[in-house]
């Protein structure tokens, strides 16, 4: 019986936007702790996100870059958790409808070769 080893990655990325994917705080570096919030940030009850139109552009340029679907609907949704490091009490994800899906990434080998790296979503 012969196996076929498939390694799954989990990536995460911080884009170089001037302001957070669900608000319009800024993602300045170096400010003094806790003056880039608002009430989006913090999770509070009846606060909604704003989708960062910029963040979106960057999405759709790695999905060409990479022959991706991008999906004219995308879907949100917030993923409840209890971590000690996550003090909101949730992840927002866009696992069922993503911006980017189905793309893939070709690494060049020395001999020749290449490899097919698929992107699941994005």
């Amino acid at each position: 019986m012969e196996f076929e080893v498939v390694i799954g990655l989990e990536v995460h990325a911080q884009l170089n936007t001037k302001t957070k994917i669900f608000c319009s705080c800024p993602t300045s570096f170096g400010d003094e702790p806790n003056t880039n919030v608002c009430e989006v940030c913090l999770g509070l009850p009846g606060a909604l996100p704003v989708l960062n139109k910029e963040a979106v552009k960057k999405a759709i340029a790695l999905g060409t870059a990479i022959n991706a679907t991008i999906n004219r609907k995308s879907i949100f949704n917030r993923k409840n958790y209890f971590y000690p490091d996550l003090p909101k009490g949730y992840q927002i994800s866009q696992f069922e409808i993503p911006i980017v899906e189905a793309g893939e990434i070709y690494i060049d080998f020395e001999d020749g070769t290449k490899k097919r790296i698929g992107v699941t979503r994005a």
